[in-house]
């Protein structure tokens, strides 16, 4: 018979709850506060921050620059709505070892994920039985589980953190949109795009990027960002 995962997590009003794993398929926990958090202490290596996932008002928390890069890649993945950090602790029947994962995510086709994050090479004790744990729920629960493998150097991510501040919404404006596309219809740099649609430029390079951020305007994510090299092009090509 299969281990059965239970798991802690608070109700809407703050309550905190306990059941098995397979009873929680229904729960919206990425609405739900934090089990955890972690402390913070003189010469504590890792590094507790916050993430705001556009759209929403509720943070999610960071334990590490590993955890906050794996943020940013759920804010960029199309596929996620929403998510947020800390909201449940799993452990086996009769344990009173548990494991939080990182994050919680919710998806547009209504499916679940955990993102959880591969601790270093120093710091692997019981990462073997951790991912038993974490396969068991996401079988039970019906929860996809996926494993960020941490900081990443890669040009794709060093964009993906450096455009990430220009992910809200608020940045929309369809007036200059219409125009970035005219400008971007064959590829051409980036600051050659904004100083030719004659627009405000400040607030013009805000919004372009902000449509890069959401794919509306593209560019080579494998390649390092530079404004006055990088070529811009829009999906909607010449009409």
């Amino acid at each position: 018979m299969a281990e059965v995962v239970w798991a802690q997590f608070l109700s809407p009003a703050g309550r905190l709850l306990e059941k098995p794993v397979s009873q929680v398929r229904q729960e919206r926990l990425e609405e739900r506060g934090e089990v955890w958090s972690p402390t913070r202490y003189r010469g504590r290596r890792a590094i507790a921050t916050w993430w705001r996932p556009a759209g929403q008002a509720r943070h999610a928390g960071c334990a590490t620059l590993g955890a906050l890069e794996a943020a940013v890649s759920l804010e960029f993945d199309p596929q996620v709505v929403s998510f947020t950090g800390w909201p449940v602790r799993l452990a086996w029947a009769g344990s009173a070892q548990g494991y939080v994962p990182d994050f919680f995510a919710r998806l547009a086709d209504g499916r679940a994920r955990l993102l959880v994050c591969r601790p270093s090479e120093r710091a692997t004790s019981g990462w073997e039985e951790t991912a038993r744990l974490l396969e068991a729920a996401g079988e039970q629960a019906g929860w996809e589980v996926r494993v960020h493998p941490g900081a990443d150097g890669t040009a794709a991510a060093v964009n993906r953190q450096r455009l990430s501040r220009y992910r809200h919404a608020r940045l929309a404006d369809a007036d200059t949109a219409r125009v970035l596309h005219q400008v971007f219809a064959r590829p051409r740099p980036f600051a050659d795009g904004v100083k030719a649609s004659a627009l405000p430029e400040l607030a013009t390079v805000a919004r372009a990027l902000h449509l890069v951020w959401v794919r509306e305007l593209l560019i080579d994510w494998s390649a390092p960002f530079v404004p006055a090299r990088s070529l811009v092009w829009s999906p909607q090509g010449v009409r």
